[in-house]
C-alpha cells in the first residue's frame, strides 16, 4: 500500500562531542503528506454549544450564523448532531446524515440564552451522539464552545476527553471572551488529540468553526501512534508535540520503549513531535541511537489495514570542533519555543500555587526567552503579568490565557512563514 505520510527525522546535532560524558540529542519527528491521496473520509460531527444566559446577544447570534456556515461545508455522506447546554442538557440535533441542513439551522435559530454553565453532562451526551455513528472510516470530532466556566466537574470532563482519544474522537474546544477556564479546555483538547482555539471576539466564531471544518476535510490518517525505539543506554526525559500546537507529551513507561498515542494526522499541519534524550558517550563514528515507528490507519483507504513506516535517529560523535558546532537551524528553533513554552506553564502553574515570588521570576526568564525569538508582543505580555503579580498578588485572565495560547501557537507561525514564501 502506498504511503499516506512522510516521516522525517532531524538532529539538532548531526555531530556530537565524543567527551567522554553523556550527550543531550535533540531528534524532531516530522510527519507530512506523501501527496496523491485519495478521497477525504466522511465527517462524523458534533456540536456541543454553551447556550448559558452569558451567551445572549453578539455572541449568541454570532454562533448561529456560525454553525449555519459550517453546516454548509458538510455533505449528505456526512454525519451530524448538536448538543446544547447550560445547567441542563439537550440533544437539539440528533446524529443524522446531512441531508436536510435547512432543518438543522432552524433548530439552531431558536436556541433561547438560558441559566449558568455545566460542561461534564453536554460532553458526555456529544460522545453518545458520535458513538451512533462512530467508525474508524470516518473523522469522528466534537467541537466544545463556552464562555463560562463549568462548576464541579473538571475531573469528569478530563476523563471524558481522555476516553475520546482512546477512541479516535478529537474534541476541539473554543473559548469566547475571558471569563472561562483555559487549563481545563486546553487539557480537554490535549487529551483528546484536539485542537483549542481562543476566540476574542463574537465575529470570530465563523472562522474558528470553519478552520475545524477544514481540518475535518485534510485528515489524512487516524489512531496513529508513535514508537520510539532507544538503544541501550540511551534515556527519554522530555517528549512535546510541536504540530499542531505545543503540548508535553507523558512519556509511557518502558526502558527502552515508548509508545505515544497521536490521533489524526491532516495535511494542513501534520504532526511533529520532539524528543530530548540521553545518549551516553562512545568513541568516534557512527551511532544509531533508536528508531521512530509510526503505524497508522489512511483515511482514504476504507476496509484496509494500518500502514506502518520506521525511520532512524542517528548522530556521529566527533573530536572536529567545528563539526560539532554546526546545528539544524529548525530543531533549534522548536527548542526554543518549547522552552518558553515551558518557562510560561511553570510560571503558571507556581502563580495559581500562590508562590508569587517563584511566578514572577519565571514569568520574568520567559519574557527574556521569547525576546531572544523574535515574540515582542508576547513578551511584553509575561512582563506586565509579572508586575501584576507582583502589586497584586494575581494574574489577569486576559494576560494568562495569552500566554497559555500564544506559546502554544508558537510552530503554527512557522506555518504562516512558510505559506508567505510560496
Amino acid at each position: 500500500m502506498k504511503n499516506t505520510i512522510n516521516i522525517k527525522v532531524l538532529c539538532g546535532r548531526d555531530y556530537v562531542a565524543a567527551t567522554g560524558k553523556t550527550q543531550v540529542v535533540y531528534s524532531l519527528v516530522e510527519m507530512t503528506p506523501a501527496g496523491g491521496n485519495g478521497p477525504r473520509a466522511p465527517a462524523n460531527f458534533c456540536l456541543v454549544l454553551d447556550r448559558s444566559g452569558s451567551m445572549e446577544g453578539a455572541k449568541m447570534d454570532s454562533l448561529k450564523k456560525a454553525v449555519e456556515e459550517a453546516l454548509a461545508q458538510m455533505t449528505p455522506k456526512d454525519r451530524v448532531s448538536i448538543v446544547i447546554f447550560d445547567d441542563e442538557v439537550e440533544v437539539l440535533v440528533p446524529s443524522q446524515a446531512m441531508t436536510d441542513p435547512k432543518k438543522i439551522v432552524g433548530k439552531v435559530a431558536g436556541v433561547i440564552p438560558r441559566g449558568g454553565t455545566q460542561i461534564g453532562q453536554a460532553l458526555k451526551k456529544g460522545m453518545e451522539e458520535i458513538d451512533k455513528a462512530a467508525s474508524p472510516d470516518m473523522v469522528n470530532r466534537i467541537l466544545l464552545l463556552t464562555d463560562g466556566e463549568t462548576w464541579g466537574d473538571e475531573g469528569e470532563c478530563l476523563a471524558i476527553a481522555r476516553e475520546a482519544g482512546g477512541k479516535g474522537t478529537a474534541i476541539a474546544t473554543a473559548g469566547i471572551g475571558e471569563e472561562w477556564n483555559e487549563n481545563l479546555l486546553l487539557g480537554i483538547a490535549e487529551r483528546s488529540h484536539g485542537d483549542s482555539h481562543w476566540i476574542r471576539k463574537p465575529e470570530e466564531i465563523a472562522s474558528c468553526f470553519l478552520s475545524e471544518m477544514a481540518g475535518m476535510r485534510a485528515v489524512l490518517a487516524s489512531s496513529a501512534e508513535a514508537i520510539l525505539k532507544l538503544s541501550p543506554g540511551v534515556g527519554l526525559t522530555h517528549a512535546h508535540r510541536t504540530q499542531p500546537m505545543i503540548s508535553e507529551m507523558t512519556i509511557p513507561r518502558g526502558e527502552h520503549s515508548h509508545t505515544f498515542s497521536l490521533g489524526e494526522v491532516n495535511a494542513l499541519r501534520g504532526q511533529s513531535l520532539l524528543f530530548e534524550l540521553q545518549v551516553p558517550s562512545r568513541e568516534t563514528g557512527p551511532y544509531r541511537v533508536g528508531q521512530v515507528e509510526v503505524s497508522y490507519q489512511p483515511s482514504s483507504s476504507a476496509g484496509t489495514g494500518r500502514v506502518t513506516e520506521k525511520a532512524d535517529i542517528q548522530v556521529e560523535f566527533s573530536t572536529d570542533a567545528a563539526l560539532i558546532a554546526k546545528v539544524n537551524p529548525h530543531v533549534m528553533n522548536l527548542v526554543e519555543k518549547i522552552g518558553a513554552f515551558k518557562l510560561q506553564t511553570r510560571a503558571l502553574k507556581e502563580a495559581e500555587l500562590g508562590n508569587v515570588l517563584a511566578a514572577t521570576r519565571k514569568l520574568e526568564a520567559a519574557a527574556t526567552r521569547l525576546l531572544d525569538i523574535g515574540e515582542k508582543d508576547l513578551a511584553d505580555t509575561a512582563r506586565e503579568e509579572a508586575k501584576a503579580l507582583t502589586s497584586t498578588g494575581k494574574l489577569t485572565g486576559k494576560g494568562t490565557k495569552k500566554l497559555a495560547y500564544g506559546t502554544r501557537k508558537l510552530t503554527q507561525k512557522i506555518d504562516e512563514e512558510i505559506q508567505e514564501k510560496k
